[in-house]
């Protein structure tokens, strides 16, 4: 009976039900494995442990190809609650899953997801063990030690299949199996947890070095000293990770044995501060070369933290170039390189603040919240602070940080922000740590050099509110000539009427009630000019971008009045059927911006510019609801009786410069900036054709009472 075997019976015997505790207990389980039957049962209880800690039912299988070539399920589990059946058509998730080995994939169709091990020990055998879940939020934490399984688990049935081959390439692949689980050192002593609290409990003891196991358990990590000066724990807090490195602990003294620790930080929501580790005793070297070995051990510590912490930046910077290079809106990106930021650093509660040049302080994220009253003080000592640009760290049980906690709505022990410069307005990425020791200076210096794609996702967004007012101010001098029309009639109107009143000044007797009348007529076309002035400046002002409800009567009501004689001029009809109560979320100018582009559009189509049809009637008809399936959104859709989308360009309409229309009527930007601006605030633009002619709809975030 192998060892495996033995400690399973034992555990049975002892009438623990639940004998996998943590994923050491499972990654042990499956390093362990001889035969067939172990590697079955090891992937049946390792289902089981990840189905407790998704808390949602899970399987390890073993994927292969059939003989049609085609990928299929030949082997899976049955215990942690999720049935997938061995005919099931794995093609297109297998190769998406094979691509991006390692990360949890979705199953189109299924009620499933799930991640395949990298294939690095099957390469001849064909045979990948496959870790799934039934649909739904897997944690982070969960999905990593899904991963790590379905390599353990592989290396394991790749050794399983090779031992009954041949005895040679069962130690091979021994081999590999312990390269693979190395960060266990199955040669280790003590196998160690730690929560939050950084105080030690000793999950396993092997070799009988019970001794080791009480010389360590109950001890605290800050205790456990590293080249005689920094703690375990600075450096798990400052790297993240150690391994193999030289200790001195309490009851170490006078042994004639060194002491060697790996251990790993886990960060994740769930259990952060927590850390699970290794201690291994190995003879210490003789006297002569003792400052030898440990001057060279410092050494390739020292190269393995750079080697790893550089690895980690170039991932990270790889991550947030794809992030930055997306399709996403400007929006997304910005809140998604901020998470990935917090996350390669361990922060939390991130805020993007910018003071503009009228010296008030907003949110760029999140855009919905609003700064405390202290925040342009808070604002001032950041870029005080920060002198010439570099990170500034703060300790918020502090007045200085309770000012930030304050202003900013933030919560922690300690918080970092980070410059983003732009343009002449000053901006800064905030976060906290819950972290005793705060941010290191790495962790800082490592921020800073992601913060780069931070500020080019704002320069970004820049540009974009840019083309939006460029487009803004080409439509008002399209609108040129209806504005002068508008302002004409009531100059004329106030001409003709002075001409009256000199007339009747000039009379033998005055008459004071014909002057009032005049006179107020004249006040009348003087306040009707300066109304048409006034909607038109307010629609070249450049937007904020700032959130808040707009009542789509107002809106269409705005818009109308602006677009009034556009529609007169063109003798075309708009109806408006929108319900009062209706109101959205966003900036008003830019829905303004975006409506009144969606209506000239509707008005040259109607025209024939870009399309030639028979003109019947011109009508454009705006409507508004809530759709039934999604409760939270708005459809505001505009009409026309123009000849509608040819069905060949309906998938390039949003694509910027695509156009139907001639050089002089459009740049075929318009709706591209439309489509932009949307995007921006959290909804999405929807076109085709109804029976009378074309339509496009806005889907906007509804305010919801």
């Amino acid at each position: 009976m192998t060892l495996g075997s033995r400690r399973l019976n034992e555990d049975r015997e002892q009438g623990r039900t639940n004998i996998l505790h943590s994923f050491a207990d499972v990654a042990l389980l499956l390093s362990r494995v001889k035969t067939g039957s172990e590697l079955h049962s090891a992937r049946e209880q390792a289902a089981s442990w990840l189905a407790r800690q998704a808390a949602l039912p899970a399987a390890v299988g073993e994927v292969g190809f059939g003989a049609s070539g085609l990928p299929r399920l030949l082997w899976c589990s049955r215990e942690g609650g999720l049935s997938i059946s061995g005919d099931e058509d794995l093609s297109k998730w297998y190769e998406h899953a094979a691509r991006h080995a390692g990360e949890l994939c979705v199953a189109r169709g299924k009620n499933w997801r799930g991640l395949l091990s990298a294939g690095e020990f099957s390469s001849e055998t064909g045979l990948r063990t496959a870790v799934l879940f039934e649909d739904g939020v897997v944690d982070p934490e969960v999905a990593v030690n899904a991963s790590q399984i379905a390599t353990l688990a592989e290396s394991a049935s790749v050794y399983v299949r090779k031992s009954m081959a041949s005895a040679l390439e069962k130690r091979h692949l021994l081999d590999l199996v312990e390269d693979t689980t190395s960060w266990l050192a199955l040669e280790v002593d003590i196998v160690w947890e730690a929560g939050p609290d950084g105080i030690i409990r000793v999950r396993r003891i092997l070799n009988g070095r019970k001794d080791l196991g009480a010389m360590i358990d109950g001890g605290s990590l800050a205790s456990i000293k590293i080249d005689g000066e920094r703690s375990l724990l600075g450096a798990l807090q400052e790297f993240g990770s150690v391994r193999h490195l030289p200790i001195e602990a309490d009851g170490a003294a006078g042994r004639n044995e060194t002491f060697l620790v790996s251990a790993r930080m886990n960060e994740s929501a769930g259990s952060p501060g927590s850390c699970i580790g290794t201690i291994t005793a190995a003879k210490k070297p003789a006297d002569g070369l003792v400052r030898q070995t440990a001057a060279m051990m410092v050494q390739m510590r020292d190269a393995r933290l750079r080697e790893e912490r550089q690895r980690r930046e170039a991932e990270a910077m790889l991550q947030g170039l794809r992030l930055l290079l997306g399709p996403d809106a400007s929006r997304e990106k910005l809140s998604r390189l901020v998470a990935l930021v917090c996350g390669c650093i361990g922060a939390s509660a991130a805020r993007v603040v910018q003071r503009g040049l009228d010296g008030s302080v907003r949110f760029l994220m999140p855009r919905e919240q609003k700064p405390g009253g202290e925040a342009e003080a808070a604002f001032d000592l950041i870029l005080n602070r920060s002198g010439a640009g570099s990170a500034v760290a703060f300790d918020l049980g502090s007045r200085e940080g309770a000012m930030l906690t304050r202003s900013f709505g933030i919560d922690g022990r300690h918080a970092a922000a980070l410059p983003l410069p732009l343009r002449g307005e000053a901006a800064f990425l905030i976060c906290v740590t819950s972290r005793d020791a705060g941010f290191s200076s790495s962790d800082l210096d490592f921020a800073d050099r992601l913060t780069l794609l931070l500020r080019q996702a704002l320069l970004l967004g820049e540009e974009q509110n840019q083309l939006a007012q460029t487009a803004k101010m080409a439509a008002l001098g399209q609108m040129s000539a209806s504005i002068a029309h508008e302002l004409r009639q009531p100059l004329n109107t106030i001409s003709l009427a002075v001409q009256n009143l000199e007339l009747l000044l000039q009379a033998p007797e005055v008459d004071e009630a014909a002057i009032a009348s005049k006179t107020k007529r004249v006040l009348a076309q003087v306040e009707r000019a300066s109304e048409v002035i006034d909607r038109m400046r307010r629609f070249g002002r450049k937007s904020t971008g700032d959130q808040s409800t707009v009542s789509l009567c107002d809106l269409v009501e705005n818009v109308e009045a602006i677009m009034h004689h556009v529609l007169l001029r063109a003798g075309i009809r708009l109806e408006t059927e929108i319900p009062e109560e209706l109101s959205v979320i966003g900036d008003q100018l830019q829905f303004e911006q975006v409506l009144g582009n969606l209506i000239q559009n509707a008005v040259d189509a109607i025209s024939g510019i870009g399309a030639k049809h028979e003109r019947s009637e011109g009508l454009i008809r705006l409507r508004a609801e809530v759709p039934a399936e999604e409760k939270a959104m708005v459809i505001l859709r505009v009409e026309d009786s123009g000849p509608g989308f040819r069905q060949e360009i309906l998938d390039r309409v949003l694509e910027p410069f695509f156009t139907t229309k001639s050089a002089e009527h459009g740049t075929g930007l318009g709706l591209a900036i439309c489509n932009t601006i949307i995007r921006e605030s959290g909804g999405r633009i929807e076109l085709g054709n109804h029976e009378a002619g074309g339509y496009v709809a806005l889907i906007l975030p509804r305010e919801i009472a």
